[in-house]
């Protein structure tokens, strides 16, 4: 049986369109997708990548840092790491749309790893961009390696619904 590894990037605290919020959409999204794969029986492991300096909490700061990272082509440091990197063959990997783009952070964990022979599988929120077209990016990024170029966007607000649940349910029964 292969692993499945579910890397994302999320962000809590104040969202556009959601509020104040422990748990970030795209995390929502995450846990939908690794709960799915669970129950259908496969091997499953999630890691989050967390910034070692955090965004501001406030939304309009958090947006001005962000702007501030990908003007720059910045690579924030992240904690953790993953461990056994090898053994995973699919990698769901997530994200919010940020300037019409992937957070910086996330770009310092694609960097940092060897894609040779993995399959990934994006999916994001966003508040009104789709995919902004990262499917393709990705796909150029990580040249020579598959992604899915049938990802999920879903609006933050949508992720955290059941609607929103159901949606990457019905995507993920597409998918496997």
């Amino acid at each position: 049986m292969s692993k499945t590894l579910v890397v994302f990037f999320s962000r809590g605290d104040e969202e556009y369109n959601v509020g104040t919020v422990e748990v970030g959409n795209t995390a929502m999204m995450a846990g939908y997708i690794a709960d799915y794969l669970k129950n259908a029986g496969q091997e499953v492991e999630s890691f989050q990548v967390v910034p070692e300096q955090k965004y501001p909490t406030d939304y309009a700061s958090a947006i001005e840092v962000s702007k501030k990272e990908l003007s720059e082509n910045a690579r924030p440091a992240y904690k953790g790491e993953v461990e056994n990197w090898d053994e995973y063959e699919k990698i769901f990997l997530g994200y919010p749309i940020w300037w019409g783009d992937l957070p910086m952070p996330l770009y310092t964990f694609i960097e940092r790893h060897d894609w040779a022979g993995k399959k990934v599988v994006p999916f994001n929120t966003h508040e009104g961009s789709g995919s902004a077209g990262t499917y393709v990016s990705l796909a150029e990024k990580l040249s020579g390696v598959e992604v899915e170029q049938r990802g999920l966007a879903l609006s933050g607000k949508k992720a955290r619904t059941e609607e929103g649940r159901q949606q990457v349910e019905a995507w993920l029964k597409e998918l496997i």
